[in-house]
């Protein structure tokens, strides 16, 4: 089970903790409450969903679902981008594996995704809640997922404990919103740039090169001539090469 006095002793910035043996959605249980800078944990998740409303995978024991409240009075920055940017930072910190971003919101490893960001914002109260799903511990994952997806110890036995990784990863998220090098760190362990990707738009499939990322985390694509802006928020890459 997940060690909630080590994660706050380690994380003094947060007010509060939970952790829970089942949640429908560690992203709902953060609603429902809304207290800042208050932590939101599940061992298993039944009804979690991504970006899009994409539904994705939970096991049991085997993997990190969580929640952050945060008041967002202040400058908003890019939390996707900066959460991203703390979960590859504490991986490394931590482990010897060398985790990628794949844009906007996951993080891969050895080319199959390991983890995946989502960030809601709450116009009403100025607050958001960052959501982070991400397969700790290798589990038997579906035929049709084995060829995308993996865990951060899918070959090997873990080195750290899940409790020792959700305390790095808030450890680094603070210290990076502090002194703003997370773009930085997303721009470094980007792997779709140089790639070419594919995506749609309006309906239509579109080809091109990602060549760079503006500072608010927009995708630059050279489309044969024609440079494309990609929005987070309503573009999602399709494929890449």
């Amino acid at each position: 089970m997940i060690d909630i006095n080590d994660i706050l002793e380690k994380n003094p910035w947060l007010v509060s903790a939970s952790a829970v043996e089942s949640s429908a959605s560690t992203q709902l249980d953060a609603k429902n409450d809304l207290v800042d800078k208050k932590l939101f944990i599940a061992d298993m998740q039944t009804n979690a969903r991504g970006r899009f409303g994409r539904q994705y995978l939970a096991s049991k024991g085997n993997g990190i679902y969580m929640s952050l409240v945060l008041n967002v009075s202040e400058e908003v920055k890019n939390y996707t981008i900066l959460t991203a940017a703390a979960i590859v930072t504490a991986i490394e910190k931590l482990t010897n594996k060398n985790p990628q971003i794949k844009w906007v919101n996951d993080i891969y490893l050895h080319n199959k995704k390991i983890a995946g960001v989502l960030v809601e914002y709450l116009i009403s109260s100025q607050q958001i809640v960052i959501g982070i799903g991400l397969n700790f511990n290798s589990f038997d994952l579906p035929i049709d997922l084995r060829e995308k997806a993996s865990s951060l110890f899918s070959d090997d036995a873990p080195t750290i404990t899940r409790s020792d990784l959700i305390a790095e990863i808030w450890a680094q998220f603070d210290k990076l919103r502090s002194d703003d090098a997370f773009f930085n760190i997303y721009h470094a362990h980007s792997f779709i740039l140089g790639k070419t990707v594919e995506f749609e738009e309006n309906g239509q499939l579109i080809s091109g090169t990602a060549t760079d990322l503006t500072e608010t985390g927009e995708l630059i694509v050279n489309t044969g001539g024609l440079i494309k802006v990609l929005s987070s928020g309503e573009i999602s890459l399709k494929k890449w090469l």
